[in-house]
């Protein structure tokens, strides 16, 4: 099955409603937050996912990349997105969440989505990745998805390059810090399967932001890719219903700690 990896634009792009840029992860591409995106345009919002700079290409031109260009590509996009629409939510996933949480900061989010966003990595990649990175220009990548349907049909590369790694890493650094900064309300969907994130990256991150409004969805069948996974229909539940409670207004409970729903 062929799918599409490129850029996309989705629902009322150019009007006065709202809109949502939806950043993939490392050496992903859009396809990865095209699920929840198209559902969120079924409901009325603007969807726009860029392909992040390095990505869709080979992995030395992805390593040759710097976390600069991520942001400044996300910045750019969110700046036209806002010439328009009225409100702009950020939808991220992985490396992209880290993305819109540097956003947060930087620029009048109304509201953010954090899917499986490593905080940290596990200790002992965070001591081995800067060394490695130095002697080997790539690993095999995990594919980070359970589905074996979903697998099938993804889209990307099978390297990972350690140097876009270790700018991750400087990434994570930032977003660290600047976290009490972010003031959006965020709602955040992690998978306990995870075999690349720490599920306790999804509280270190409620503990730190300064939003009014901050709940967290866990789920259980998914891996790392959970836009996509066996979870893909509830994430992207999950994503509509938060970014409509904001629309309308409805009281949302300043912390929810949500179960998942039964398989």
């Amino acid at each position: 099955m062929t799918v599409d990896a490129g850029p996309f634009s989705l629902g009322p792009v150019g009007g006065p409603g709202p809109a949502v840029l939806c950043l993939h992860g490392l050496s992903g591409t859009p396809y990865e937050v095209r699920p929840p995106a198209e559902a969120l345009a079924r409901h009325g919002f603007a969807c726009v996912g860029p392909l992040l700079p390095g990505h869709g290409e080979p992995w030395q031109r992805l390593a040759a990349t710097s976390e600069s260009a991520w942001l400044e590509v996300a910045k750019e996009a969110f700046d036209q997105l806002s010439e328009t629409h009225e409100r702009v939510y950020v939808l991220g996933l992985s490396m992209g969440g880290l993305l819109a949480l540097s956003l947060a900061v930087r620029r009048p989010v109304e509201g953010l989505l954090v899917l499986a966003t490593p905080l940290r990595l596990r200790w002992l990649l965070r001591i081995a990745v800067p060394i490695l990175a130095s002697f080997v220009g790539s690993v095999a990548k995990n594919s980070g998805i359970a589905d074996p349907e979903a697998l099938g049909r993804h889209p990307g590369t099978d390297r990972m390059p350690l140097r876009s790694v270790v700018n991750v890493m400087r990434l994570q650094k930032q977003v660290e810090r600047e976290l009490p900064k972010v003031e959006a309300p965020i709602h955040l969907i992690f998978s306990r399967r995870d075999p690349t994130v720490d599920p306790g990256d999804a509280e270190r991150i409620l503990e730190l932001v300064s939003s009014p409004r901050r709940t967290v969805r866990y789920v259980d069948r998914s891996l790392h890719v959970v836009t996509v996974d066996f979870d893909r229909e509830e994430v992207a539940r999950e994503c509509v219903g938060f970014l409509q409670q904001l629309e309308t207004g409805d009281g949302l409970p300043a912390r929810v700690d949500a179960e998942p729903t039964a398989p």
